[in-house]
């Protein structure tokens, strides 16, 4: 007897099986559930966003900033460029050459004027004349050669993202060349008093007044022991001069400068936008002569 029970159980568990595994519905649904399973896992996998060159070129120049000046000097090295006689009147964009190769680029003397700068009617955002002529040439402010660099990276995928320094203290300027970057700085020919000339522009509360002896400089070097400071300068090549005298000019002209951080170890996107600067509207200031 106990035989022929165990023989009807076993009969049973096999029927029972066998209805299971040819359930058509049943199937279907173990099917449906291993599907959504493998959805779920698939939507909520977490993705990594894309960086932001920006965000990262922006904590360089606050870790900058904030960093100590713990060196009483500094130096870059820079091949000078005599904008003469190709672009007697282009010291902005020879400057900005000098600062670009320095970062290991081989600009030629005229490949910022020729195909990269911002031309146009306001000196603020754009150069305004022609930089190969003497007396037709006039020049132009940070906004409008940070936007030279945005198109010089644009066409050549330059790894450098220029920021506008304006109004930025002379000796917080020291902690970026500290850091061996080099900054293109607004000054007088020969370190004589700026002479002003014409009305000025006002832009987000900046006063952007032209003066008749304008030039631009590269600061690449400082010594504040000896109170100097060194100058790629496009006419005198590199000099040395006093720190005050420069400091002094820098702040009456409205302390005008930019810089360029080399981003050649960031990490990028595989496409991203360059944040091209805008500046508000224009307003005019009557001459006061």
């Amino acid at each position: 007897m106990k035989r022929i029970l165990l023989m009807l159980l076993v009969i049973i568990c096999l029927l029972s099986g066998c209805m299971i595994a040819g359930d058509p519905a049943t199937r279907d649904e173990a099917t449906r559930d291993e599907a959504t399973f493998d959805e779920a896992v698939v939507t909520e996998a977490p993705t990594e966003p894309e960086p932001d060159v920006t965000e990262q070129a922006m904590a360089e120049y606050e870790r900058i900033l904030s960093s100590d000046p713990v060196q009483n000097e500094a130096q870059i090295d820079i091949d000078p460029i005599d904008q003469f006689p190709e672009l007697p009147a282009g010291c902005e964009a020879v400057s900005l050459t000098m600062a670009i190769n320095s970062y290991g680029y081989d600009l030629e003397k005229t490949d910022i004027a020729d195909n990269w700068l911002v031309y146009g009617s306001s000196i603020v955002d754009s150069y305004v004349g022609d930089p190969h002529e003497w007396l037709n040439g006039a020049g132009v402010y940070p906004p409008g050669l940070v936007n030279t660099v945005w198109n010089f990276v644009e066409d050549t995928d330059a790894r450098l993202y220029p920021i506008d320094l304006t109004e930025t203290d002379f000796e917080d300027l020291f902690l970026f060349i500290q850091a061996g970057y080099p900054v293109v700085l607004w000054s007088t020919y020969y370190d004589a008093y700026p002479i002003e000339e014409g009305g000025a522009e006002v832009r987000d509360g900046i006063v952007y007044q032209w003066y008749r002896n304008e030039h631009c400089v590269v600061l690449c070097g400082y010594d504040t022991d000896d109170n100097t400071v060194t100058l790629a300068d496009p006419v005198r090549g590199i000099v040395t001069v006093s720190e005050s005298t420069i400091e002094n000019i820098y702040n009456e002209m409205g302390q005008f400068a930019m810089v360029m951080l080399d981003t050649t170890d960031y990490d990028f996107p595989s496409h991203w936008e360059l944040p091209r600067y805008t500046y508000g509207e224009s307003e005019e200031e009557e001459d006061d002569e």
